[in-house]
Protein backbone atom coordinates (compact mmCIF):
# COMPACT_ATOMS: atom_id res chain seq x y z
CA UNK A 1 0.00 0.00 0.00
CA UNK A 2 2.65 2.30 0.85
CA UNK A 3 3.94 2.75 -3.07
CA UNK A 4 0.17 4.32 -4.32
CA UNK A 5 0.93 7.59 -3.63
CA UNK A 6 4.00 7.60 -5.47
CA UNK A 7 2.97 5.31 -8.25
CA UNK A 8 0.28 8.61 -8.72
CA UNK A 9 2.48 10.85 -7.79
CA UNK A 10 4.47 9.29 -10.78
CA UNK A 11 1.25 9.84 -13.30
CA UNK A 12 1.00 13.03 -12.19
CA UNK A 13 4.20 14.40 -12.68
CA UNK A 14 3.95 12.50 -16.05
CA UNK A 15 0.74 14.23 -16.93
CA UNK A 16 2.58 17.30 -16.57
CA UNK A 17 5.71 16.92 -18.09
CA UNK A 18 3.47 15.83 -21.11
CA UNK A 19 1.84 18.92 -21.18
CA UNK A 20 4.79 21.22 -20.79
CA UNK A 21 6.32 19.09 -23.64
CA UNK A 22 3.13 20.06 -26.25
CA UNK A 23 3.40 23.16 -24.89
CA UNK A 24 6.99 23.78 -26.16
CA UNK A 25 8.17 24.54 -22.53
CA UNK A 26 10.90 21.91 -22.50
CA UNK A 27 14.02 22.03 -24.61
CA UNK A 28 14.54 18.64 -26.83
CA UNK A 29 18.06 19.25 -27.55
CA UNK A 30 19.33 20.47 -24.18
CA UNK A 31 17.22 17.91 -22.35
CA UNK A 32 18.83 15.09 -24.77
CA UNK A 33 22.37 15.87 -23.76
CA UNK A 34 25.21 13.60 -23.23
CA UNK A 35 24.40 12.71 -18.98
CA UNK A 36 27.65 11.19 -17.35
CA UNK A 37 25.38 8.71 -14.43
CA UNK A 38 27.85 8.02 -11.05
CA UNK A 39 27.12 5.67 -8.42
CA UNK A 40 30.69 4.88 -6.68
CA UNK A 41 32.55 2.66 -9.08
CA UNK A 42 30.12 2.62 -11.58
CA UNK A 43 29.92 5.19 -14.23
CA UNK A 44 27.42 5.52 -17.12
CA UNK A 45 27.10 7.57 -19.73
CA UNK A 46 23.56 8.13 -20.56
CA UNK A 47 23.29 8.07 -24.28
CA UNK A 48 21.07 10.18 -26.57
CA UNK A 49 17.41 9.42 -26.80
CA UNK A 50 16.12 11.72 -29.45
CA UNK A 51 16.09 11.67 -32.72
CA UNK A 52 14.15 15.08 -33.46
CA UNK A 53 11.59 17.36 -32.00
CA UNK A 54 8.89 15.49 -32.95
CA UNK A 55 10.50 12.29 -30.92
CA UNK A 56 10.39 14.03 -27.40
CA UNK A 57 6.69 14.42 -27.83
CA UNK A 58 6.50 10.49 -28.56
CA UNK A 59 8.92 9.82 -25.59
CA UNK A 60 7.00 11.98 -22.93
CA UNK A 61 3.36 10.16 -23.85
CA UNK A 62 5.67 6.40 -23.69
CA UNK A 63 6.43 7.97 -20.22
CA UNK A 64 2.82 8.56 -19.55
CA UNK A 65 1.49 5.49 -20.82
CA UNK A 66 4.09 3.72 -18.96
CA UNK A 67 3.51 5.50 -15.76
CA UNK A 68 -0.21 5.09 -16.22
CA UNK A 69 0.22 1.61 -16.35
CA UNK A 70 2.36 1.59 -13.10
CA UNK A 71 -0.34 3.27 -11.18
CA UNK A 72 -3.09 0.64 -12.54
CA UNK A 73 -0.92 -2.50 -11.82
CA UNK A 74 -0.06 -0.58 -8.43
CA UNK A 75 -3.89 -0.09 -7.53
CA UNK A 76 -4.84 -3.53 -8.13
CA UNK A 77 -1.72 -5.04 -6.05
CA UNK A 78 -3.06 -3.12 -3.29
CA UNK A 79 -6.05 -4.61 -3.92
CA UNK A 80 -4.30 -8.00 -3.04
CA UNK A 81 -2.22 -6.91 -0.48
CA UNK A 82 -5.09 -6.44 1.43
CA UNK A 83 -6.73 -9.34 0.82
CA UNK A 84 -9.59 -8.61 -1.36
CA UNK A 85 -10.46 -10.85 -3.81
CA UNK A 86 -11.87 -11.16 -7.09
CA UNK A 87 -15.21 -11.09 -7.02
CA UNK A 88 -17.51 -13.46 -8.93
CA UNK A 89 -20.12 -12.46 -8.95
CA UNK A 90 -19.69 -8.64 -9.57
CA UNK A 91 -22.71 -7.63 -8.00
CA UNK A 92 -22.07 -5.31 -5.27
CA UNK A 93 -20.23 -1.22 -5.71
CA UNK A 94 -17.25 -2.42 -3.78
CA UNK A 95 -16.79 -5.56 -5.65
CA UNK A 96 -17.88 -3.56 -9.20
CA UNK A 97 -15.06 -1.41 -8.09
CA UNK A 98 -12.29 -3.99 -7.59
CA UNK A 99 -13.42 -6.28 -10.79
CA UNK A 100 -12.79 -2.86 -13.17
CA UNK A 101 -9.98 -1.94 -11.54
CA UNK A 102 -8.46 -5.64 -12.38
CA UNK A 103 -9.72 -4.99 -16.03
CA UNK A 104 -7.33 -1.55 -16.18
CA UNK A 105 -4.66 -3.68 -14.68
CA UNK A 106 -5.12 -6.22 -17.11
CA UNK A 107 -4.87 -3.80 -20.30
CA UNK A 108 -1.03 -2.67 -19.10
CA UNK A 109 -0.05 -5.86 -17.39
CA UNK A 110 0.25 -7.80 -20.97
CA UNK A 111 1.61 -4.82 -22.78
CA UNK A 112 2.52 -1.92 -20.43
CA UNK A 113 3.30 0.47 -24.00
CA UNK A 114 0.59 -0.90 -25.90
CA UNK A 115 -2.09 -1.19 -23.56
CA UNK A 116 -4.97 -3.68 -24.87
CA UNK A 117 -7.89 -4.68 -22.89
CA UNK A 118 -7.91 -8.20 -22.50
CA UNK A 119 -11.71 -8.82 -20.84
CA UNK A 120 -12.64 -12.27 -19.48
CA UNK A 121 -16.32 -12.95 -20.60
CA UNK A 122 -17.22 -12.30 -16.74
CA UNK A 123 -15.86 -9.11 -16.40
CA UNK A 124 -17.42 -7.54 -20.12
CA UNK A 125 -19.95 -5.36 -18.49
CA UNK A 126 -21.28 -2.15 -17.48
CA UNK A 127 -19.70 -1.19 -13.99
CA UNK A 128 -21.34 1.18 -11.65
CA UNK A 129 -19.82 2.61 -8.89
CA UNK A 130 -19.18 5.99 -7.22
CA UNK A 131 -21.79 7.75 -9.62
CA UNK A 132 -19.20 6.85 -12.37
CA UNK A 133 -20.15 4.29 -15.02
CA UNK A 134 -17.76 2.27 -17.29
CA UNK A 135 -18.69 -0.33 -20.23
CA UNK A 136 -16.70 -2.65 -21.00
CA UNK A 137 -18.91 -5.43 -22.76
CA UNK A 138 -17.50 -4.57 -26.23
CA UNK A 139 -14.01 -3.38 -25.55
CA UNK A 140 -12.64 -7.23 -25.11
CA UNK A 141 -9.16 -6.71 -27.75
CA UNK A 142 -9.39 -2.88 -28.07
CA UNK A 143 -6.72 -0.43 -27.69
CA UNK A 144 -6.76 0.75 -24.12
CA UNK A 145 -8.00 4.78 -24.32
CA UNK A 146 -8.22 7.71 -21.76
CA UNK A 147 -11.14 7.99 -23.55
CA UNK A 148 -12.73 4.27 -22.22
CA UNK A 149 -12.58 5.57 -18.41
CA UNK A 150 -13.91 9.47 -19.49
CA UNK A 151 -10.93 11.28 -18.99
CA UNK A 152 -7.89 10.33 -17.33
CA UNK A 153 -9.53 12.68 -14.25
CA UNK A 154 -11.45 9.41 -13.55
CA UNK A 155 -8.61 7.38 -12.94
CA UNK A 156 -7.70 9.48 -10.00
CA UNK A 157 -11.58 9.37 -9.24
CA UNK A 158 -11.55 5.62 -9.27
CA UNK A 159 -8.24 5.34 -6.77
CA UNK A 160 -10.12 7.36 -4.42
CA UNK A 161 -12.98 5.70 -4.00
CA UNK A 162 -11.31 2.62 -3.89
CA UNK A 163 -9.03 4.21 -0.92
CA UNK A 164 -11.84 5.45 1.05
CA UNK A 165 -13.77 2.34 0.37
CA UNK A 166 -11.04 -0.09 1.68
CA UNK A 167 -8.96 2.23 3.83
CA UNK A 168 -6.04 1.86 1.44
CA UNK A 169 -2.96 4.28 0.16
Amino acid sequence: MKYLPTAFGQLAFAWKLYNYGLNGKIDADELDEDVAWQDGDIVFVVPRALGSAGDLLIALQNNLTIAFGAAAITLNRVREEIGIPLPDPIALEDEQCVGFIYQIRNAFAHDIAEPVWRINPRYRRLYEFGGMQFDLSHLDGIPFSYEHLGGPNKFFEIKDFFSKRFGAG
